[in-house]
């Protein structure tokens, strides 16, 4: 009987919680797709705090090393020998590897889920993560199997950047990213307008969250703006001249965001690069349209749901128009084609494309 196993324990950075989330779903419908006599097991920290997975074909099975003490020893070979022989699947680069021989029947298939590392790495968080994920993902590209990324965007980034071949495997939301019939009481103890737009920028020039204040400052006509910080550092203050109009959430529960993207008008995205792309999936999900800044990952994710606009002052005038009345028509249009698009993305295909992937390696 074979096992698929995947690495839970994620790279530390700004999406770490949802990439734990994505690979506790991953592995349910790993089980739930595997063949006849397969399974699906989930690595996990010793002291990560997770309940039990709901197919008696998934197993959790924690490492006898703390989540802390990860990043260090993985980097080292010697810790991948208990994996010697297993089907290993990681989300992030983050994972034990090691050389092997082609005749020991291992199988490694490993995620680069972004290029923030190389193109934005202020992006990610703590100044040390970015040269980290690279070591891993350089690492990854020596040692794994297969490399896959979420889109053909990234993918040839990655292909440009590692010199190895990548391939595109789509990948599905975090189950906390998705409404629920509590997100309505969950936007409410959070304050939250009635009438919002929802963003994951950052200040900075690639983050370019002063897109979106800008455009705010200058049309008071506008929306509210709630702005999802997954950092443990607060961003700056918000303008004086916009207070009261500029929601920062800070997120603590995971399933904030699903609450709130999904009471969301519209989701704006003026960065120049995104994440895994966890939360335009979430978007879609909720028939939430996307405004973003020609950014191709995001907009091979949500295609004909999403409006493109490069230059600051067409982001500013398409926000305009599409939270105004005049553009309620075009609104409703690429709130349709979210709801069409969302079928694109489940775990269950994520799932059934990756066992169809390690049969062929």
């Amino acid at each position: 009987m074979a096992t698929l196993t995947l690495i839970g324990e994620p790279f530390p950075d700004l999406e770490a919680r949802a990439q734990y989330s994505a690979s506790r779903s991953l592995t349910e419908a790993l089980a739930e797709t595997a063949p006849r006599g397969c399974s699906s097991r989930l690595l996990v920290a010793r002291d990560s705090i997770t309940s039990k997975l709901r197919s008696a074909r998934a197993s959790i099975e924690a490492v006898p090393m703390n989540t802390g003490s990860l990043p260090i020893l993985w980097r080292t070979g010697a810790t991948a020998r208990p994996l010697d022989g297993e089907f290993v699947h990681a989300n992030t680069p983050m994972l034990p590897l090691r050389s092997r021989t082609e005749d020991d029947g291992s199988q490694t298939s490993v995620y680069i889920p972004h290029t923030l590392a190389w193109s934005a790495p202020e992006l990610m968080g703590s100044s040390s993560q970015p040269k980290a994920f690279r070591s891993y993902a350089k690492r990854a590209a020596r040692l794994a199997d297969v490399l896959l990324a979420p889109t053909h965007a990234v993918a040839q980034e990655l292909r440009d950047l590692l010199g190895v071949d990548v391939q595109v495997l789509p990948l599905a939301a975090p189950s906390e990213y998705l409404g629920t019939e509590n997100s309505a009481a969950t936007r409410s103890a959070l304050n939250l307008p009635e009438r919002y737009v929802v963003t994951t920028a950052l200040p900075g020039a690639n983050g370019r969250l002063e897109w979106v204040l800008n455009a705010m400052e200058v049309n008071s006509a506008l929306p509210n703006l709630v702005v999802l910080n997954f950092d443990s550092q607060p961003l700056p203050p918000v303008r004086p001249s916009l207070e009261g109009r500029v929601h920062v959430v800070q997120i603590e529960d995971l399933n904030e965001v699903g609450a709130i993207i999904s009471g969301a008008e519209l989701m704006v995205l003026p960065q120049r690069v995104i994440g895994a792309g966890y939360e335009v999936i979430g978007a879609l999900a909720a028939h939430v349209p996307v405004l973003h800044s020609d950014c191709d990952a995001v907009a091979e994710i949500a295609l004909d749901a999403s409006l493109a606009a490069e230059t600051e002052e067409d982001f500013a005038a398409a926000l305009a128009r599409l939270t105004a009345e005049a553009g309620a028509e075009e609104a409703q249009r690429l709130r349709m084609f979210a709801e069409d698009r969302k079928r694109s993305f489940s775990w269950n295909i994520t799932a059934w494309q990756l066992w169809e992937l390690h049969a062929n390696i």
